[in-house]
């Protein structure tokens, strides 16, 4: 792969999750060569909260942190249905732990301490499987279709951006389309860590409804809300 194409990647966003400062700092100087835009989270509540609020394209993760730790916080992106790219860095060479964090569901583990030939490797390893899985553009109604990894609604003259609300509600309703989502499992699987709102999450479907210019959601009153193939 040459230089060229790693091009790709100032389209991409990552996030770093990494305790100790010095390391953070150095890793974070070396992605910025690569990325549009790099996060860094000091642990894995931070991580968890910076994935909410900007959902990376990738996220970079240590194992070994207070408060929680990796193989937590990878348990919890995996419960949000988290299509990033997951990498870990870690010192730690042990075999089972390896293979933990393979049973996790990683895409790729990097040796402490990190050099450029490594990164240079996962990435070149990320936009190979970007290319083999790529999503292909959800039909939600006639003529209105939703790309996940782009984040748009796509309509015959306009493609609009949903926000980050808005893109893990409606992958949520469309993990099953004969399923009502109760209100709880909207605040875990949306809202993760936050607090939600009924006025807040009506909001979020007025915004999807008005954007798709369909009522591709329904109300199921008392209980929560499914997708509605009109």
């Amino acid at each position: 792969m040459h230089m060229n194409d790693f091009d790709q990647l100032k389209q991409k966003t990552i996030l770093l999750v990494e305790d100790e400062s010095i390391i953070r700092n150095n890793i974070a100087s070396m992605l910025r060569f690569f990325f549009k835009d790099v996060f860094t989270a000091i642990d894995g509540y931070d991580g968890l909260d910076k994935y909410e609020k900007y959902m990376p394209d990738i996220i970079m993760t240590d194992l070994k942190m207070p408060y929680l730790g990796g193989f937590v916080l990878l348990n919890e992106l995996k419960k949000r249905s988290s299509n990033s790219y997951m990498i870990v860095v870690s010192a730690h060479t042990d075999t089972d732990l390896l293979i933990k964090a393979v049973n996790n569901g990683i895409d790729r583990y990097i040796i402490k301490p990190v050099t450029e030939n490594q990164l240079f490797d996962a990435f070149e390893a990320y936009l190979m499987n970007i290319e083999k899985f790529t999503p292909e553009s959800i039909e939600l109604s006639p003529g209105v279709f939703f790309n996940s990894d782009r984040r748009e609604i796509i309509l015959k003259d306009k493609n609009t951006h949903l926000n980050n609300k808005e893109t893990l509600l409606l992958k949520l309703l469309l993990e099953d389309r004969d399923k009502t989502y109760t209100y709880e499992e909207i605040e875990s699987r949306v809202w993760g860590n936050r607090s939600m709102s009924l006025s807040s999450l009506r909001s979020t479907v007025r915004d999807i409804r008005k954007k798709a210019e369909v009522k591709i959601i329904k109300n199921v009153s008392g209980i929560g809300y499914k997708y509605s193939s009109i």
